[in-house]
């Protein structure tokens, strides 16, 4: 072979070694390669120090004074707190990191091996001076670098990091009422009202009233986007939703609006849920469409034969069959109700076990709790009762000292509403200590565990009498105790946080409370029992649940990832035996939903498997089989 001859084969070999590096590492590329983009199912939420509680677990409003004396500080009911609520109800997980006491490192959203743990961040992190130094650069590198989504709130981007990854240069704020239109098609805002409207007919429309009235118009941000950044929401000319995507799968969404009414729209709640599955490439979420939480208080108190104001005849037996019973049974439906397992014996001075009552008070009434006990447990069994604790007694622990409780009058001391507070003392005006707060909530729970043989995972203080300062926090104690939820509309409790307070009740994002008629106790079923079924007739179309059902979803521990010799997508589902107990004997359903840019990238869902089981629908709403533990969802897709 003559030189020139070696020389064109040589050139034709190299050219042929280079077409095929440049092929393996196109198809190997993140961009490419599905298992480069799809990240860990877990949202880690950045904030600066809206987060009150010092010790990082009551979220909302809370009182911080170590004392009765000490100031408080109210919660900030801002986007960080309505975060919160939405990422619980949709039963996401998440983490959250506070900039006020944490400094960002790498390793926060890296595991040791140097791959993600997260799939997106919620960058809220306020304008402020209390915050610690930081190197924001850390946050544009997980992006950009390493694929993590980044979804950043409102005006959330004061730092040349931030706005360098979102590609956006910050030009000012201006107030007005301008409504927001949808720019174009995206799988973010499929499926969404163009112009957004703030929601009516819900509980927090009363808020958005009230903005209105008062002519408060909402401060938005002005920004100028980079060429590769796309505009899906605009407010007249401005962008108020852009999208940013990068070589290494990190997608980067900014969703402007006024910070403290941004959620107050219900299509931006649903385009923060669209922009997690964007971000990350999958979702797995839970929606509250038509649900209902009916609740009833004080069944087994001892108000009603003490209380002048409030005296009555326990529910008997037939009673509660004919007017509670039956009407549920008929609609399918569930009565929350707050029992109270302790009774305060006058004339032994002492506490005992409600449901062993049989006596004439001192109102010449009989009471009859062993009837009413009957009754009630008749309704657990069926499954249209669910067991909820109102404390212990329904009183305040000290009946000893003066003023006296015990032995007093029926028109004296006994005529105090303020007896009949257990979490606070309202008859001295002081708190009631943390140790007996926690006793009383434990063994109220342990006797309706064994009153009943189910164990609660609600307890509302009777009366609303609560202690507020740090230290003595009945809400921070009945997370302690081991309890779900809080009081009617009080908030989610939990081994991780608290949240004081709730929203978006009767919306797609949180189910609706109401109180059982006719005045949603007891009491109104002794004085007119038949008015009980008229909830039905309000709410035609409405699915009356059982509150545990609300709490295990909200405690769920989903997580997911992509499984690289399997080629699927792997999403656990971890029912914990306590929290989610309503499980045990109940399916759950969830809506699985996949980003656009992932079934471009994998190819359609070709089946999913539950439990080692073909499930019927490759997308929408799954349905999961009966039982706590660990239930096991597989995604197997035709691969492109």
């Amino acid at each position: 072979m003559n030189l020139k001859a070696f020389s064109l084969c040589q050139t034709f070999f190299i050219f042929l070694i280079l077409c095929f590096t440049s092929c393996i590492s196109e198809s190997s590329s993140p961009r490419n390669n599905v298992e480069g983009r799809l990240k860990p199912f877990r949202v880690l939420v950045v904030i600066g120090d809206q987060w009150d509680d010092p010790a990082s677990y009551i979220v909302g409003k809370i009182n911080v004074g170590t004392t009765e004396t000490d100031s408080s500080i109210n919660g900030k009911e801002s986007d960080f707190y309505d975060i919160a609520i939405l990422l619980k109800s949709w039963g996401i997980p998440f983490d959250i990191i506070r900039l006020d006491q944490q400094f960002l490192d790498r390793y926060m959203f890296l595991d040791v091996n140097e791959k993600p743990v997260y799939g997106s961040i919620i960058w809220a992190v306020n304008q402020t001076d209390g915050l610690l130094p930081q190197d924001y650069s850390i946050v544009s590198q997980m992006t950009e670098q390493y694929g993590i989504g980044l979804i950043v709130l409102s005006d959330h981007i004061p730092q040349a990091e931030i706005l360098g990854t979102l590609g956006l240069k910050y030009t000012g704020i201006r107030e007005g009422d301008t409504v927001l239109r949808l720019k174009g098609t995206h799988f973010i805002t499929e499926s969404l009202f163009s112009p957004f409207r703030a929601d009516t007919g819900t509980l927090i429309s009363m808020e958005v009233q009230r903005v209105r009235a008062s002519d408060i118009d909402m401060v938005r941000q002005h920004v100028a986007i980079s060429d590769d950044v796309i505009t899906i929401v605009e407010q007249g000319s401005f962008p108020q939703v852009t999208l940013r995507e990068y070589p290494s799968g990190g997608h980067a969404v900014w969703i402007g609006n006024d910070k403290n009414y941004i959620f107050y729209f219900q299509d931006m709640r649903n385009l923060l849920r669209r922009a997690i599955t964007w971000t990350i490439g999958y979702n797995i979420y839970k929606t509250w469409e038509n649900d209902l939480i009916m609740i009833m208080d004080d069944p087994g108190m001892a108000d009603n034969a003490w209380l002048e104001s409030w005296h009555f005849p326990t529910l008997p037996e037939d009673t509660i069959i004919q007017y509670l019973i039956n009407p549920l049974l008929e609609h399918n439906a569930v009565l929350n109700i707050n029992f109270t397992p302790g009774f305060v014996n006058d004339a032994k001075g002492r506490l005992e076990p409600t449901w062993t009552q049989v006596f004439t008070d001192g109102f010449g009434t009989k009471q009859d709790y062993v009837s009413s006990k009957r009754g009630y447990q008749k309704g657990v069994d069926l499954g249209v009762f669910t067991v909820m604790s109102h404390g212990l007694t329904h009183m305040q622990p000290d009946l000893f000292s003066e003023p006296r409780w015990y032995g007093s009058p029926l028109d004296g001391e006994k005529a105090v509403n303020g007896w009949y507070q257990e979490f606070r003392d309202n008859r001295r005006n002081k708190e009631i200590p943390a140790a007996e707060q926690l006793w009383r909530m434990k063994t109220g729970m342990k006797w309706l565990k064994e009153q009943f043989g189910v164990t609660p995972l609600e307890v509302v203080a009777g009366g609303n009498g609560v202690s507020t300062t740090y230290f003595n926090n009945t809400i921070k104690l009945a997370g302690q105790a081991g309890f779900g939820w809080y009081g009617w509309s009080g908030g989610y409790l939990g081994n991780d946080l608290a949240i004081s307070g709730w929203k978006f009740f009767g919306t797609p994002d949180s189910p609706l409370i109401v109180g059982s008629p006719p005045n949603n106790h007891d009491y109104g079923i002794a004085l007119e029992p038949d008015k009980f079924a008229s909830i039905f007739d309000q709410y035609p179309h409405g699915r009356f649940i059982s509150i545990n059902e609300f709490i295990g979803y909200m405690h769920a521990r989903n997580s997911g990832k992509w499984d690289a010799g399997q080629k699927r997508l792997s999403i656990t589902l971890d029912y914990d035996p306590h929290y989610c107990q309503f499980f045990e004997e109940h399916g759950s359903a969830w809506n699985l939903e996949f980003s656009d840019w992932l079934l471009e990238t994998t190819g359609a869902v070709s089946s999913v498997v539950i439990d080692g089981k073909k499930a019927g629908k490759p997308e929408g709403e799954i349905r999961i089989p009966e039982g706590s533990g660990t239930h096991r969802i597989e995604i197997h897709f035709r691969t492109n």
